[in-house]
Parts: structure tokens; sequence; C-alpha cells
């Protein structure tokens, strides 16, 4: 799989990455794209700057440097991150070519593959994607 066509953006995430890396006073080598566990659908994006890690794969977009752990690569390879600001509302948005379902919010979704075996860190954030109701077993 080539590096550089894990992740795709638009200039408009380029953009607002480069002015978030700017403001960011911890030094990171680049943003990591993960999975988290969790959302509406079963697996949620997260974005946070980062510093490199063995093994990670690198998507290099001029300033820019994704950083993607191998179990995620998996799932978000070909994915394309985009920027939207407005009245409506603001913030990274995700087109990602192996979801089979995702969910309105657009910060969730499921691969429909019951062979599933990673393990992501937990979703604490519970303002991504929150569903209507909760049933535990």
């Amino acid at each position: 799989m080539e590096q550089d066509e894990i992740v795709n953006l638009t200039q408009r995430a380029k953009d607002q990455l480069i002015q978030l890396l700017k403001q960011d006073t911890n030094n990171p080598d680049g943003v990591r794209l993960s999975l988290l566990a969790g959302g509406c659908s079963g697996l949620s994006y997260n974005l946070e700057f980062d510093k490199l890690k063995e093994n990670d794969v690198i998507a290099e977009h001029g300033e820019i440097k994704i950083l993607i752990d191998p179990k995620s690569a998996l799932y978000l390879y070909g994915i394309t991150l985009d920027f939207h600001g407005g009245l409506t509302g603001k913030g990274f948005t995700f087109e990602n070519p192996n979801a089979k379902k995702s969910c309105g919010c657009g910060t969730s979704f499921s691969v429909d593959d019951k062979d599933i075996t990673l393990q992501f860190k937990k979703n604490t954030n519970s303002n991504i994607c929150p569903s209507e109701s909760k049933t535990s077993s």
C-alpha cells in the first residue's frame, strides 16, 4: 500500500491542520488519525497531535504528516479528510471508501466485518455521535 495514498487531504483540511499545528506548544511530529471503539456505528474517527510511534504509517502532505497505527490503517486506506466551517457547523469530515455504514453525524462508521478482532482505544468523548438510548448487558 502506497503511504501517500492512505489519506487524502483537501486544501481546506490542510490549511486548518497547518493553522492548528502552529498553535500547538507540545511540538508534535504530526497529526494522528486513529479509530476508537464506539459511536453510533461501531468505530469513531479520532484526530490528535502526537509523536511518531514505532510501526506508524506516515502519509506526508507537504508540512503535514498524518500518523496512523497499522491496525487503523487497514480501515482508513483511501479516506479523504476535509474541513467545513460556517454557520451550521464547523469541523473535520471523513469520507471513507471502506465504510459500509455511517452515522448521520459522519463521525463513526462500520465495516460490517464480523471477523474484526482489532482492539481500539475506548472512545471516552461523550460528545461524539451520542446514541439516543444505551442499553447495558
